[in-house]
This record gives structure tokens, C-alpha cells and sequence, in this order.
């Protein structure tokens, strides 16, 4: 298998492949992250204020904080104690996914509540870099980099890759939007969940959303069947197949919710 190597900055992207992420806990009041020691995943529901103030609680007990900015297509890092120039992270808003690289032993960390009430009480959005994807098959000979995913044959065992999504708990999801390269239906994305008991039954697998570079150009955005998430029963991740060989290519993804 060939990869490129990636730089500090894509690698809390890739940890989420290799790594334990934070767990979102449910309910009407905040909600609690656990985290554990190295790069955590988790939704920031608290009041938009700068990294070093939102994350009180946690002064001397992380490293880095990482967030993946779309428009860009690259990380904003806040790190404390490093010259103010290397920050690029100068806001933590609600509803913004972070990682965090965490150095204690264990603890929860209070993320902020999602408003509650009948009506969505806000928006937010996730987004996944290509590098945190991995092949269905050990047989797989793909290359990829920062936020690039592609085949290097036609082979069947290159064709599917999987990525976890971390959403937050309660969220309702409304759209998913993709970019990629590729013609006719060479290029297909999915975002899916499945009971946290099944292993490989398709039949326990359901669609949420699904981007196809059949049916328009990049990046694309579909509408989302309205599911709410439930982190207790659910796992949610998507689904790439790449057919076209090396032109057939993954870049970023977003996907939308409510809460």
C-alpha cells in the first residue's frame, strides 16, 4: 500500500481512524465529554469565546486544539504557550467540532448544552478531511494526503473506504456536502449508521445521505433524511467508492445539523 506522509497539522484527522475519541453524552442539561489521554473528538456547545477561555477547565491538562476550517481546507491550531503567530485558532464557537490533544489521565469535560425547545435552538457543522479514511481491503493500493483520496488501479479490493463521523448527541442532521473528482458514477459518498450491535449485516445499514458524482458536478450538496442522532444506540460513519482509478478522487466533506 502507498500513502504519502502527512504533516503535524493532518494528524489529528488521521487519529480519529486510530485513536479513542470522545464519548458526547445525551440529555436535557450540558453535556460531558470524556476524555481520554491523546487526541480526542468532541462538540463545543459552550458560548463563542477564545480557545484559552472556552477551555478553562482544562488549562495546563492539553497541547494542541485543533479545528478544520472548509473554507481554507486546512486546520486553525491553538497551542498554548507557543509565539502568537503560530496560533491560527482565535475562536471557538457552539456547535464547532475540536480536537483536543489531551495529557491527563482521564477526565469529563463540560462541553455546553444544545439549546433546548421544540424548535432547533441552532446550526453547526462537521467536516472530514480524505485523510482520515481507510480501505475496506488490506489489499487496497491507494495514495492519499492533507484532504486527497484516490485509487491507483481499478482493482475491486481499491474501490470502498470507511471514516467514523462524531456527531453530536441529540443533533438533527440536514445535509451533507462533498467534494471530489470524478465522471459518471465513478465517485459515490454515503453517510450511514447501524445499531451498535450489528458487525456486517447490510440489512442493519441505513442510507442518511448520499453525494454521486453521476448526478452533478463538485462540490455537491444533498438533503439528509431527518434522523437524530443517538450516540447510545448508533454508529455513524460514510462510505466511499472510488471505481475510476486514479481519477476518481475524494476531497472534503461537510455534513450540517441542527440542535
Amino acid at each position: 500500500m502507498r500513502t504519502r506522509l502527512l504533516t503535524a497539522v493532518a494528524l489529528p484527522a488521521l487519529a480519529a481512524v486510530v485513536a479513542a475519541s470522545a464519548i458526547i453524552a445525551g440529555g436535557t442539561g450540558a453535556s460531558a465529554a470524556q476524555l481520554l489521554r491523546g487526541w480526542n473528538n468532541i462538540a463545543y456547545f459552550g458560548e463563542s469565546a477564545p480557545p484559552a477561555q472556552a477551555l478553562a477547565p482544562l488549562t495546563g491538562e492539553y497541547t494542541a486544539v485543533y479545528r478544520w476550517d472548509p473554507a481554507t481546507q486546512s486546520y486553525q491550531l491553538y497551542a498554548p504557550g507557543v509565539p502568537g503567530f503560530v496560533n491560527t485558532l482565535s475562536t471557538i464557537n457552539p456547535g464547532d467540532a475540536i480536537w483536543i490533544h489531551y495529557t491527563g489521565n482521564g477526565r469529563e469535560f463540560n462541553t455546553g448544552a444544545p439549546p433546548t425547545g421544540s424548535a432547533p435552538g441552532g446550526a453547526g457543522k462537521i467536516s472530514i478531511a480524505a485523510s482520515t479514511f481507510v480501505p475496506a481491503s488490506d489489499l487496497a493500493v491507494y495514495e492519499k494526503g492533507f484532504n486527497q483520496l484516490y485509487p491507483l488501479t481499478t482493482d475491486p479490493a481499491s474501490h470502498r473506504y470507511f471514516a467514523p463521523v462524531h456527531l453530536p448527541h441529540g443533533a438533527t442532521i440536514t445535509a451533507m456536502t462533498a467534494a471530489f473528482e470524478g465522471s459518471g458514477d465513478t465517485v459515490k459518498i454515503r453517510l450511514d449508521y447501524t445499531p451498535l450491535a450489528n458487525g456486517d449485516t447490510p440489512g442493519q445499514v441505513f442510507k442518511l445521505a448520499e453525494v454521486l458524482s453521476s448526478a452533478g458536478p463538485s462540490p455537491q450538496t444533498v438533503s439528509a433524511y431527518p434522523h437524530q442522532v443517538d450516540n447510545g444506540a448508533n454508529v455513524y460513519f460514510v462510505v466511499v467508492d472510488l471505481t475510476g482509478g486514479p481519477a476518481s478522487k475524494l476531497r472534503g466533506i461537510t455534513i450540517s445539523y441542527t440542535y
